[in-house]
């Protein structure tokens, strides 16, 4: 018994031993102290701008004003649409002073239409006789030269041009009787052409009218008015009369959160380096015992003087460096409020830390264990199988084409975009990424088997992210229009092409500049969708990533910018003109606004109409993305893929849904059959 008492006191001589060594290295490791210092509460201000010249008819609100998300904020002026609206007028005007042609003079028209048909008939018919007469000669002499044979299958150069004019006046009394049958009908109906442009006219004033008297800034959230943005020449603000022209992006006025989203605060210089971005800060005030935990986002770069408001004493001037701390929301701070920054903590708080991390990080850890379980348990029970692209022969080989190319496995199938071929019973995939930026297309079997097509007659493509089906044998080819990670533009990136498919083999039929199209239709529209193109190629951020043609109309889906934090769909009708004319006309373009998931961007599109339609969304940070339906401007999840990427759809003949899915620059891409939804 003697021995068990020692041997326990042993025990517990080396316990008490263990736990004062722990205390000793905490209080080492912590320093035992802490460094308070103080600062403000904020908030991040949002800046409102006008994307064209406009003038400012009024400002409703005031700085400091409280504005709820959606209250218009200022009435405007469009100066273009200005400018258009007083051009129509004086068209109005000049139509009304000369009102309309009469009975009598359509007739005059018509007659004078008539007598310019006979002289330009008569013209062409002297033409004619005039080059029979030198035919006639010419024959003439040369019967006279018996060793002069000329062959009966070889044409006259002078019956060639006589059988040309004579062409030319079948063409010509098709002109002009074009123009007597639009005459003739104006008589019958009573129709009068200028009154018709000035309806026409009438009409086009009238909708800029709306559209220049409905423009207006409204809040985007809710929360304080800032600053107003109105000057005098001295720079100085004064009060705000209207009229004032303000030019494009210039700020009119700015709005911040009604409650601090962040702490700015100014660390003394002697204790400037305790803090690094990612630390953890207790901030306080004085008026409550409640304590909040901050993370610093952002440490200045110098050392700067500390604002009067935190001097004991004014006339002793302090230094420090500025640091900006995110707090969370309902964080109980006004705007403006000095808070308490506190960075490190006592010896205590270190110790009850120590003691209690480890059973907090299990505890997490189960969370996340229990929480990813329960998620896979859904996949298994929703999802289906997931097939990865190979070789026909199903062994993980380089792939090979119709060409005897090596696929050297440097570049993999990073999926972007799919349609079915009925004709073949396969798909037809894009990458965004090939060897050596060659324009090629997959086709991909049901089973994954792939054989690798490269596009005759074509130089170059790069990002290559859409594909859409026109008719039997022709598709549509699109690059994404963004910029590359080294922030340039290339050729390569700004394609929309034409192919045909057929017998495995593809080819160029026609190419475009889109990007240049669409810019030149920013440039020339004042549309909501001209408003959207400026934005993304102002900031760089247009990037497109789905395609679909509908009858005669091309849908293309942005993945970025958002417009109004809605993702953008354009509907091109008539779209023959991009290939045909290189250009898209205001009339042509609709604008669809797509409610995606937050955090989530357009990758594809399938459209049943303009108001119905599938969508992939991909998350922008993650491996996850779901598919969608959208419906009369509300959009509905589908099917989710916690840890898939979404960058296609595809529906074979039975009606299927197939989702295919970017795995990145490591892996094949993979595809998954959904069954008919």
């Amino acid at each position: 018994m003697y021995n068990d008492k020692i041997r326990g006191l042993g025990l517990l001589f080396t316990f008490i031993t263990l736990l004062i060594a722990t205390v000793i290295g905490i209080i080492l490791y912590s320093g035992g102290e802490t460094t308070t210092f103080q600062g403000f509460a904020e908030s991040n201000e949002t800046i409102i701008n006008s994307e064209t010249p406009v003038s400012i008819k009024k400002i409703l609100v005031m700085e400091g004003d409280t504005v709820y998300k959606g209250q218009k904020l200022a009435e405007l002026e469009s100066q273009e649409l200005s400018i258009r609206i007083a051009e129509i007028r004086s068209q109005l005007l000049q139509i009304e002073t000369k009102r309309g042609l009469s009975e009598k003079e359509i007739k005059s028209k018509i007659l004078q239409n008539k007598a310019a048909e006979r002289a330009v008939i008569s013209e062409l018919r002297a033409q004619i006789q005039t080059l029979e007469n030198q035919l006639k000669i010419n024959k003439e002499l040369s019967g006279g030269l018996k060793s002069v044979k000329i062959s009966d299958s070889v044409k006259n150069p002078i019956e060639i041009q006589i059988e040309s004019l004579e062409s030319a006046i079948v063409d010509r009394r098709k002109e002009f009787a074009e123009i007597n049958r639009m005459y003739t009908k104006m008589l019958e109906s009573g129709e009068n052409p200028e009154e018709a442009q000035a309806e026409k006219l009438r009409a086009e004033l009238a909708s800029l009218e709306e559209q220049n008297s409905n423009m207006a800034i409204y809040a985007p959230f809710e929360g304080i008015v800032g600053s107003v943005f109105i000057k005098n020449g001295n720079g100085e603000k004064v009060f705000f009369k209207g009229g004032e022209k303000i030019a494009a992006y210039s700020p009119i006025l700015s709005i911040v959160n009604k409650e601090p989203s962040l702490v700015k605060g100014y660390i003394p210089e002697s204790q400037f380096s305790v803090i690094e971005i990612g630390d953890e800060l207790t901030i306080s005030n004085s008026q409550s015992p409640q304590q909040i935990t901050g993370v610093v986002t952002g440490l200045g770069g110098r050392i700067i003087p500390l604002p009067a408001r935190l001097l004991k004493n004014p006339n002793i001037a302090l230094w420090g460096r500025e640091i900006v701390v995110k707090i969370p929301e309902n964080n109980g701070f006004i705007l403006g409020e000095k808070v308490s920054i506190t960075c490190g903590s006592n010896v205590w708080d270190n110790l009850a830390k120590a003691f209690s991390i480890t059973q907090s990080k299990l505890s997490a850890k189960e969370r996340d264990k229990k929480k990813l379980n329960k998620s896979r348990q859904q996949t298994v029970v929703e999802t289906f199988h997931e097939t990865s692209l190979r070789n026909g022969d199903g062994e993980n080989k380089p792939l090979s084409g119709t060409t005897p190319i090596q696929w050297n496995g440097k570049v993999k199938i990073e999926a972007s975009g799919a349609v079915f071929v009925t004709e073949t019973g396969k798909f037809l995939v894009v990458s965004d990424e090939t060897e050596k930026k060659t324009p090629l297309l997959f086709e991909v079997n049901k089973d994954g088997g792939t054989t690798k097509i490269e596009i005759n007659n074509f130089n170059k493509i790069n990002d290559l992210e859409s594909i859409a089906k026109e008719s039997e044998n022709s598709y549509l080819v699109m690059s994404s229009l963004s910029y590359s990670k080294k922030g340039k533009l290339k050729p390569e990136r700004r394609i929309l092409a034409r192919i045909t498919f057929s017998d495995g083999a593809a080819q160029l039929e026609k190419a475009v500049d889109f990007y240049e199209i669409l810019k030149n239709f920013a440039d020339e529209s004042g549309s909501e969708a001209a408003k959207f193109l400026k934005k993304g190629i102002a900031e760089k951020t247009i990037d497109i990533e789905g395609m679909f043609v509908l009858e005669n109309s091309l849908f293309i889906a942005f993945k970025n910018p958002l417009f109004h934090e809605n993702g953008v769909i354009f509907e091109i009708d008539g779209y023959e003109t991009v290939f045909a004319e290189k250009r898209i006309s205001e009339n042509q373009l609709k604008t669809i606004f797509v409610d995606v998931p937050h955090e989530r961007r357009i990758s594809d599109i399938y459209m049943l109409s303009s108001d119905k339609f599938y969508f992939t969304a991909s998350c922008n940070s993650e491996k996850c993305g779901g598919l969608y339906l959208s419906e009369n401007g509300k959009s509905g999840l589908v099917k989710d893929f916690p840890e898939l990427k979404p960058e296609g759809i595809a529906i074979d003949e039975s009606g299927n849904f197939f989702i295919f899915f970017d795995l990145g620059q490591q892996e094949n891409s993979k595809f998954m059959n959904l069954g008919r939804i």
